[in-house]
């Protein structure tokens, strides 16, 4: 097994295991999931930048649960081979959550990176579209990132570079969240 392969199989594992620990999670606490990690394509999904940007993203949508009250009920935060993920449970409507997550993908100028799913006390994952929201646009072009994803569209180095080039606009601005 080449070394690739291998990379490529510890993170099918972990998004599995992301898959079980969902379910486990709401059927615990019983209320609304939200399931966070970045968009990132490739092999590479852990260094100190993409750990960077998904504490930033736990931030910005702490801060705006406790704007709209709330109540986080609770949070598992960890690094997988499949990347940075948390895991928090909180006291209010799926939809109402999904509304939140939502704009913060959308109006954040780190957004497009942040993948927030949302799942009802069911189980099921909340999209857009119910919310009457249009899909995810592509990094590079104006099409449907679904599509371009998995048509394979754009390579995964020129996604990579303009992941970095978001990272470092927004690194300019200096702004520092921990």
């Amino acid at each position: 097994m080449s070394k690739e392969s291998g990379v490529l199989e510890e993170i099918l594992k972990a998004r599995e295991k992301r898959a079980r620990m969902q379910r486990e999670l709401i059927n615990i606490y019983r209320t609304t999931l939200i399931s966070f990690t970045l968009n990132v394509p490739g092999a590479e999904k852990n260094n100190p930048s993409f750990t960077k940007i998904h504490k930033i993203g736990i931030y910005l949508l702490e801060e705006e649960l406790k704007k709209q009250n709330i109540k986080l009920v609770h949070k598992i935060v960890q690094i997988t081979a499949d990347g940075d993920e948390a895991f928090l449970n909180v006291n209010s409507d799926s939809l109402s959550v999904k509304k939140i997550t939502a704009a913060i993908e959308e109006n954040h100028e780190l957004g497009r990176l942040f993948d927030f799913d949302v799942f009802n006390v069911k189980g099921e994952q909340v999209s857009r579209r119910e919310l009457g929201l249009p899909e995810r646009k592509c990094l590079l072009c104006n099409d449907s990132a679904k599509v371009c994803g998995r048509s394979r569209k754009h390579s995964v180095d020129e996604l990579l570079n303009k992941i970095y080039e978001l990272i470092d606009c927004y690194s300019n601005l200096d702004l520092n969240v921990s």
